[in-house]
C-alpha cells in the first residue's frame, strides 16, 4: 500500500517501524534536491546520482539565439529607410520567375503605371524575379524605389553581406532577420495621413511570398496594421494562378467553418490583369473616406 504526499507529489509505501529510518533519508534527501534545483534519478542500490541542472540547459540555448537588440536594431533601421524614401506600394513575390516570363512583364507594367499614377515610390525585397520586375517598372516611371534585401535566401547560405547591383545604398537596408524585413515593408505600406497613396500587392509567389501575403491579411483584418487609413490589398491573379489559394479560404474554409463567408472580402481584392487593379486604386481612393 502507498500513499501520495501533496506537497512533493511522490507516492511512499506505508511503512513498517524498521523501516522508517530508510524512508525519512530518501524523504530529506528528495527536499534537499528541490530546494537546491536539481534531479536526482536513482541507481541500483538505492544510490542517488545529481544531473546537471534545468536551467543550464536553458541559458546554453538561449545564449545561441542572436541578440534581440539586434533584431530591434534592424527593425528601427528599417523604419528610417521607409521616413527616408516615403511610403507606397509594396509588391511581394517570387524570386523565381524568369524576365521572359510573361507575369515578369505584367509586374514591370504594373508597378510603373501604379507609380505614375499615384506618384509614390515603389517597394519590395530587392531580389530577383518579381522584386526585379517592379524594381525596373518603379524605375521606368522616374519615381523612388526603395526595398529590403534578406541575406538568407531561398537555398541557399546565409551570406556575410549582400548589396544591391545598382540601386544606391540610401534607397534600401540589407537585412539579417525575415521579421525586421516584414515590418519594414508592412510599414513602408501603411497610410498616415488622407494623402497617403499606398498599397499592398501579391504577385505570384511561393512559400516566402505566401508567408508575406498572409501577414499582411492577418493585420488588416485583425485591425493591426497600424494604418491611420484604410488601405487596399490587391491579389494579382494572372492566368488565374491564386484560383485555388482564394477557393480554399473562400469555399473550404467557409464550410469548414473558420471563416465566416464574405470574411475576407473587404480586406482585399483579386485582380486577373492591370487594368482590373488600377481601376480598382482609382475607385478606392476616389470613395469618400
Amino acid at each position: 500500500q502507498r500513499r501520495r504526499c501533496p506537497v512533493l507529489r511522490v507516492n511512499f509505501p506505508v511503512v513498517s517501524g524498521r523501516h522508517v529510518i530508510q524512508h525519512m533519508r530518501c524523504l530529506a534527501a528528495r527536499c534537499s534536491a528541490l530546494a537546491a534545483g536539481v534531479c536526482l534519478s536513482a541507481r541500483r542500490g538505492g544510490v542517488a546520482r545529481r544531473s546537471r541542472p534545468a536551467v543550464s540547459a536553458r541559458a546554453a540555448a538561449a545564449s545561441a539565439r542572436e541578440s534581440p537588440e539586434k533584431v530591434e536594431r534592424e527593425m528601427r533601421a528599417c523604419y528610417e529607410v521607409v521616413e527616408r524614401m516615403g511610403r507606397g506600394a509594396v509588391y511581394l513575390g517570387s524570386a523565381r520567375v524568369p524576365e521572359d516570363h510573361p507575369h515578369f512583364q505584367h509586374a514591370k507594367e504594373l508597378a510603373r503605371d501604379v507609380a505614375l499614377a499615384h506618384d509614390c515610390t515603389t517597394w519590395s525585397g530587392l531580389g530577383a524575379g518579381m522584386m526585379e520586375a517592379v524594381t525596373q517598372g518603379g524605375m521606368a516611371a522616374g519615381k523612388p524605389v526603395a526595398g529590403f534585401m534578406i541575406l538568407l535566401e531561398a537555398g541557399g547560405q546565409r551570406q556575410a553581406s549582400r548589396k544591391h547591383p545598382y540601386l544606391p545604398d540610401e534607397n534600401y537596408l540589407t537585412t539579417s532577420f525575415f521579421s525586421a524585413r516584414k515590418h519594414g515593408l508592412v510599414d513602408a505600406g501603411v497610410r498616415n495621413t488622407p494623402d497617403d497613396r499606398t498599397a499592398f500587392f501579391a504577385l505570384p509567389g511561393g512559400v516566402g511570398t505566401l508567408d508575406e501575403i498572409f501577414e499582411v491579411l492577418a493585420l488588416l483584418q485583425l485591425r493591426r496594421i497600424g494604418s491611420a487609413h484604410p488601405v487596399p490589398f490587391v491579389v494579382m491573379n494572372y492566368d488565374g494562378c491564386y484560383d485555388g489559394l482564394l477557393q480554399f479560404l473562400e469555399r473550404d474554409m467557409v464550410r469548414y467553418g473558420s471563416l465566416r463567408e464574405g470574411e475576407l472580402a473587404p480586406h482585399w481584392r483579386a485582380c486577373r490583369t492591370n487594368e482590373e487593379a488600377l481601376a480598382y486604386l482609382r475607385e478606392f481612393y476616389s470613395a469618400p473616406a
